[in-house]
């Protein structure tokens, strides 16, 4: 299986179709940028075992809020955190953590966003 293989099938596992759909949006835009995401990100760098997927899902979720990512990066992380496995709960105590070591700014707005995502999901589910 190639790295971009890897990646796609990656990709699937952690965000199914809405992931995929997002990727080929930017494939769409930017072939390289994908390829290099698919590649790098999801073919090698999510292809190791020594972490497993929900480990890697706090650990992207911790990056992304720290940055203060306000985009489509942390919805989209958000919603992967869920699909692998990691519990509400523990997403609402990372951000409690991050507010020590990013600011409460930063906190409150990713809280505002998984507030979003869990209230989508709510509403897909029920």
């Amino acid at each position: 299986m190639t790295k971009q293989e890897r990646g796609w099938k990656q990709i699937e596992e952690l965000a199914g179709s809405k992931g995929i759909d997002a990727m080929k949006e930017v494939e769409k835009f930017s072939p390289r940028l994908a390829k290099l995401a698919l590649e790098f990100g999801y073919g090698d760098v999510y292809h190791n075992d020594s972490l497993d997927l929900k480990q890697r899902a706090l650990i992207t979720l911790s990056s992304l809020i720290t940055q203060g990512d306000a985009g489509r990066g942390l919805t989209y992380h958000f919603h992967a955190a869920l699909n692998v496995g990691v519990h509400q709960s523990e997403i609402l105590e990372l951000i409690n953590h991050c507010s020590a070591y990013a600011g409460f700014p930063k906190a409150i707005h990713a809280l505002h966003i998984f507030k979003s995502v869990v209230e989508e999901r709510e509403k897909n589910n029920g």
